[in-house]
C-alpha cells in the first residue's frame, strides 16, 4: 500500500471513529452509569448537567418529584430539580427499555427510549417530565 492509499484509509478510519463517538454523549457520560439506568440532561442533545437513575418499574414508578425532589448536577442546569425540567435522555441500560412520563406515577402523555439509545424529549415531554419506568417485570403502561 502506498502513502497516499495509507493516508486514505486512516483518514476513513478517524472519520469513522468520529462518527460513532457522536452517536453517544460522552462528554456528560462520566456522571451517569454506562450500563445499567438512564441518563437525564437539563439540555437538548445530552448536554448540561446530569441526573442518573435506574429505579422505576411497571410495579413502582420512579417520581422525580416529591417525595424525592431530585436535582441534577454538574455543568449548566446543576441544583435545579429534574422534575419539569429535563431536554433529553440516554438510555445506558443494555437490557431495559425506559418510558418517561408527563405526570407522576407512569402516567399521561410519555416517550419509549429502547435500550442503548437516546433521544431529544419530544415537544410535550420537554421541560414537562414527572416519572420514569424501566420494563422490568413487565411493559410499562
Amino acid at each position: 500500500m502506498d502513502l497516499r492509499n495509507k493516508a486514505a484509509a486512516g483518514a476513513i478510519t478517524a472519520a469513522a471513529l468520529g462518527f460513532g463517538l457522536m452517536l453517544a454523549p460522552a462528554a456528560e457520560a462520566a456522571t451517569c452509569h454506562s450500563t445499567i439506568g438512564a441518563c437525564i440532561y437539563y439540555n437538548s442533545n445530552f448536554a448540561g448537567a446530569t441526573f442518573w437513575d435506574g429505579g422505576g418499574n411497571s410495579n413502582t414508578p420512579e417520581n422525580y418529584g416529591a417525595p424525592n425532589w431530585y436535582t441534577f448536577s454538574g455543568g449548566n442546569g446543576a441544583g435545579v430539580y429534574v422534575k419539569n425540567n429535563a431536554a433529553s435522555v440516554y438510555n445506558f441500560d443494555t437490557n431495559y427499555s425506559v418510558t418517561i412520563y408527563y405526570n407522576s406515577n407512569n402516567s399521561g402523555p410519555s416517550q419509549y427510549i429502547k435500550r442503548g439509545t437516546g433521544a431529544n424529549l419530544n415537544a410535550t415531554l420537554k421541560n414537562n417530565n414527572a416519572s420514569q419506568c424501566f420494563d422490568f417485570y413487565a411493559n410499562c403502561p
